[in-house]
């Protein structure tokens, strides 16, 4: 069961990614999607690079996903729908990664949701 905080933080590295995309580009019928499914697909992306997938796993991980939910998709559009967002999720991708570690490490999810929020509203360069 995962807390409150917890979906604090996954729902503020999805919401971050989001205004780095115009799902409208993606296709009309990716616009169709339900924005909870639209959401969890983001997260599923942004968790698999984290993680260290590689692009063909997350391609096609999100293309079994999107069958099984009935959303026939080719998976050459899925290559292309990600194919460039190692690079468009960088900060949330990063935001993960360190949300995975933190976590591991012993530090609270508050902790962690500070930080998060901090790294993704007001990145700093050192």
């Amino acid at each position: 069961m995962h807390s409150k905080t917890e979906y604090l933080i996954w729902d503020k590295i999805v919401h971050s990614a989001k205004t780095r995309v115009d799902i409208s580009t993606i296709g009309v019928r990716a616009s169709k999607i339900h924005p909870e499914i639209m959401d969890q697909l983001i997260l599923h992306m942004i968790a698999g690079f984290a993680s260290g997938e590689d692009h063909y796993t997350i391609a096609t991980s999100l293309h079994n996903e999107l069958r099984h939910i009935g959303i026939e998709v080719h998976e050459d559009t899925i290559d292309e729908i990600i194919a460039d967002k190692h690079v468009v999720f960088s900060a949330e991708i990063y935001a993960a990664y360190l949300t995975f570690s933190m976590l591991e490490d012993g530090h609270t999810e508050h902790e962690v949701l500070g930080y998060i929020t901090e790294l993704l509203d007001r990145p700093t360069v050192y």
